[in-house]
């Protein structure tokens, strides 16, 4: 009888370890889509504050060598020092928090660019009892946990970088951030090639450009931005 109940002991630990394994599979699987690993970038602010800035304007319009693909172009600045290194960037007031909804299964909006220091806040705003979750992939990692129907989740971009946003939940949801080093960026809309960026403090700046799917190699020039003037760019994307 001993053995008996010996062997129905093992088996039923048997059966919990291969359940508990199989979890821990589907659970690692559900958060591990294929990661596309992006560079964040850390700036250090300094003391002065953009509202105090004497300011000027960078605008210009943006060519293509070939057939661009239907999505959005980003375009920002980052000071640069005499060493042509990145330098203080300044004390800026962060945009305010950018709500995004999880309702239907899906993030929206599914794209947006950010600033550093900006909060997001997803909301389980679903009109079903759903569950879901969100996490980041990249060098700008974080995973938010699982909330409830009504529920949401806040994280705050401390660093500048492409984020790509999933829940382990749902595999098919995804989203799409760009957080730029501060308020000095320009978003360059697929049926437009023409972009203007105000209120930039004066100084020296190194122009570069962000693609939601790289089909051009990404340009970069330097910029002078004058008290009350105007820079004008023409950024040149080539395959």
């Amino acid at each position: 009888m001993k053995l008996l109940f010996r062997l129905i002991g093992l088996s039923l630990l048997l059966v919990a370890t291969v359940v508990a394994t199989a979890g821990i599979k589907a659970q690692l699987s559900d958060h591990l889509p294929a990661p596309s690993y992006v560079n964040a970038v850390s700036y250090k602010d300094g003391d002065w504050k953009w509202s105090e800035a004497k300011q000027g304007t960078v605008k210009g319009r943006a060519t293509f060598s070939a057939r661009r693909p239907q999505q959005p172009l980003v375009i920002y600045l980052v000071r640069i020092g005499d060493d042509g290194k990145p330098t203080e960037q300044g004390l800026f007031d962060a945009p305010a928090t950018l709500d995004v909804s999880q309702q239907g299964g899906k993030f929206e909006p599914p794209f947006a660019v950010l600033v550093r220091k900006q909060s997001v806040k997803f909301l389980n705003d679903e009109e079903k009892e759903i569950s879901h979750n969100v996490y980041f992939l990249g060098d700008i990692e974080a995973d938010l946990g699982i909330f409830d129907q009504g529920d949401s989740r806040e994280h705050e971009f401390k660093e500048a970088g492409e984020v790509s946003v999933h829940c382990s939940i749902h595999k098919r949801m995804d989203a799409k951030f760009y957080v730029a080093p501060s308020p000095a960026y320009a978003v360059v809309e697929a049926d437009d090639s023409s972009f203007e960026i105000k209120g930039v403090p004066a100084g020296r700046y190194r122009l570069h450009t962000w693609q939601k799917q790289k089909r051009f190699k990404d340009f970069e020039t330097t910029v002078e931005v004058t008290d009350g003037g105007t820079a004008n760019v023409t950024v040149e994307m080539k395959r």
